[in-house]
């Protein structure tokens, strides 16, 4: 009975130390379940995040992207426009250079004329020096139209949406020569002081396309250094978002690996309730087969 009564202490306590194991077991089971818990929580917040970076980080692409695009639109128009308007100029400067060589082979053969005329002809000679200038001041009236209509045409061609006056110099007050000055001349201003008029006009409209084109390079200057802002930072946009991607990548496979220590430690450490009561049950039938063996031992003895 003693060897019987120490049996089933011990397997009292055997049963008693699985039951504390399988307390601790379930115990750090449910700890494994909150730290799941709390991982999947952070990972929810992480995605979250990402999307509202993602959405914070859409529209100021998409408005660097449109700046990009109405700037170098606005450059390109801008280079077209000064290359036409040089090309003009050009053009009315050869046709200028043209009249005036017209002007001097005229010039020249009337005074040849006037050298071969006779003193008696004093009246005639008188009608021709008319005529003459009757034809210098139409050969000068004819150029400051065709001045007129080249500066028109331009002005037509390219409408100018600048801080500057484009091509209406002739209607500001500080000009040094307006159009006024062609339509309502003398006709008996000589053809040099014409000229010089000309000039003067030629050499502001240069003056004014060079400031132009100053403009337009710092117009440029000032794109360029836009251009390398927004692309300096659009790359560091492109990292931060790369490290965020890669920051979710180590907590993804961080909880994959979490996952998998609990769900191979409960398998390994948690004995299933079948395994525990046929054990128990097990030890009980051996306690009672050999209290019946010993039953039965004593009346033979006996």
């Amino acid at each position: 009975l003693q060897i019987l009564s120490f049996r089933w202490e011990e397997e009292l306590t055997r049963r008693m130390s699985l039951e504390s194991m399988v307390e601790t077991l379930r115990e750090e089971a449910q700890e494994a379940e909150a730290l799941q818990e709390e991982l999947n929580e952070k990972i929810e917040r992480l995605k979250a995040e990402l999307v509202v970076f993602k959405g914070l980080m859409s529209d100021p692409m998409t408005d660097l992207d449109t700046k990009i695009q109405e700037k170098a639109m606005k450059v390109d128009m801008d280079i077209c426009r000064r290359i036409d308007i040089t090309a003009k100029l050009c053009d009315v400067a050869q046709q200028r250079n043209s009249e005036d060589v017209s002007k001097i082979f005229q010039v020249a053969s009337k005074k040849k004329e006037r050298k071969h005329t006779s003193d008696d002809d004093l009246s005639e000679q008188d009608g021709d020096n008319g005529r003459f200038s009757d034809d210098e001041v139409s050969c000068s009236l004819n150029i400051t139209d065709e001045m007129k209509r080249m500066f028109n045409q331009l002005r037509e061609t390219f409408d100018f949406d600048d801080d500057c006056d484009s091509l209406t110099w002739e209607e500001n007050e500080e000009t040094l020569l307006l159009w006024e000055d062609f339509t309502n001349c003398n006709p008996s201003i000589d053809l040099q002081g014409e000229e010089e008029n000309l000039g003067n006009l030629i050499h502001e409209t240069e003056s004014f396309f060079k400031t132009r084109d100053k403009e337009y390079q710092e117009t440029i200057g000032q794109i360029e250094l836009e251009l390398a802002t927004a692309k300096s930072d659009m790359n560091r946009h492109l990292h931060e978002y790369m490290e965020m991607c890669s920051m979710k990548r180590g907590l993804d496979v961080q909880m994959e690996t979490c996952r998998r220590l609990i769900k191979g430690s409960a398998d390994r450490n948690s004995p299933s309730p079948s395994s525990v009561a046929s054990s128990d049950s097990g030890n009980t039938d051996e306690i009672q087969d050999e209290l019946d063996r010993e039953t039965d031992v004593e009346p033979m003895v006996s």
